[in-house]
């Protein structure tokens, strides 16, 4: 099999498991799940040698497990952490830096930062839209077939997930009125 082969195989397996996350309310599954996500994205910009996308990926672990450790043991999440991860993001981003669309890459993992930075699951899926849309467009810049298929896809269900998600608000807030 040749690396965009693998490449496609890799974008798939994140994608269905970054799909669950936009379904599921448990923020420590949610963060499991973006581990594990991001190892599999990581591999197809590498696979693409989109180095900026894959090393976004490399701090979204390592942010994530970061989360995913506070989180487990009821720590918070200061606001020195985002600022520190910000700038790791921005200065690997840089020292990465391969055209315009590297900017995009690093503007949409700073947003994600931020969106699994703060704990409400209602914003997450919100600024998931906006990330979705830039990955999309890094997507389009690289080629990468089945990236903007599922990106498109993660659109839908982005959008899907927060109509749902209102729509049982609503029906709650009748039963409780």
């Amino acid at each position: 099999m040749d690396k965009y082969t693998i490449s496609q195989i890799c974008v798939i397996t994140a994608a269905l498991i970054l799909g669950i996350t936009y379904i599921i309310k448990s923020r420590r599954k949610i963060l499991a799940c973006l581990i594990t996500y991001n190892i599999f994205y990581g591999i197809h910009y590498l696979l693409l040698n989109a180095i900026t996308g894959s090393l976004m990926n490399l701090v979204s672990i390592s942010r994530n497990v970061f989360f995913y450790y506070n989180e487990r043991h009821s720590k918070e999440n200061s606001r020195l952490v985002l600022i520190i991860i910000y700038i790791i993001t921005i200065g690997l981003g840089l020292y990465s830096y391969q055209d315009i669309y590297s900017l995009v890459s690093i503007a949409a993992s700073l947003i994600s930062t931020y969106s699994i930075w703060q704990k409400d699951v209602k914003k997450y899926r919100y600024l998931a839209v906006i990330v979705s849309i830039g990955f999309l467009v890094y997507a389009i810049h690289i080629k990468s077939l089945f990236a903007v298929i599922i990106e498109l896809f993660l659109l839908v269900t982005e959008i899907v997930g927060i109509f749902i998600n209102r729509e049982k608000k609503k029906q709650e807030e009748i039963k409780e009125g």
